[in-house]
């Protein structure tokens, strides 16, 4: 065998060592963020099987989030004691590049609509539905104009994408909304207590 012929073999071999290389990265960094939760959130998650609740927990999620993304230095001193005092619950703020975290945002809130279906499929009567509705709404008329905000600050096409994702979600929230009567805030506990008693 030549040279030349040696050369192009070995050269064929590093690259494809190279590219089995890579691939192995990409499936490693993929693996690292399977997840959208942390196991603190998976685990407050399971733990709390009302619907309602699970909506505060999404939704705080997501908050964390943008913590993350933004940085503590302009939470109110009130803000970054709830965050100290929940740290052991909910563990630390998540870690990721902004369009990881980003995507993390869209894929919360993707379950959360789908835990709400999965509840109008099962128990379309269920007392605590439309408030899970409109907790997840509410929050999600808050969480537009924040995203918009963070979309004006980014050149990325990727994080734009993620972010009109997650714009497009909370739009398609607040409409579906609209066909739930929304109950009074104060009517809550006794729907969980007549919720409570029916699932006993």
């Amino acid at each position: 065998m030549n040279r030349r012929s040696v050369a192009a073999r070995d050269g064929i071999f590093n690259a494809g060592l190279a590219l089995l290389l890579i691939s192995f990265l990409a499936s490693a960094a993929f693996s690292q963020r399977a997840d959208h939760l942390t196991d603190e959130e998976i685990e407050l998650i399971r733990d709390e099987q009302a619907v309602d609740d699970r909506m505060d927990i999404y939704t705080r999620a997501i908050e964390r989030r943008l913590i993350a993304i933004q940085g503590t230095g302009s939470l109110s001193k009130d803000d970054l004691k709830r965050l100290e005092k929940e740290t052991e619950k909910w563990g630390e703020l998540p870690e990721g590049s902004p369009s990881e975290l980003y995507s993390d945002i869209y894929r919360i809130l993707d379950e959360a609509v789908n835990k709400i279906e999965d509840v109008a499929d099962r128990n379309a009567e269920s007392k605590l539905f439309p408030f899970a509705v409109h907790i997840l709404a509410d929050y999600s008329r808050a969480l537009v104009p924040r995203l918009e905000a963070l979309k004006s600050k980014t050149a990325s096409a990727r994080e734009i994408a993620l972010l009109n994702d997650s714009i497009g979600q909370c739009n398609d929230i607040i409409e579906a909304s609209s066909k739930v009567d929304k109950p009074d805030p104060k009517d809550r506990k006794k729907a969980k207590k007549e919720a409570a008693k029916l699932s006993t």
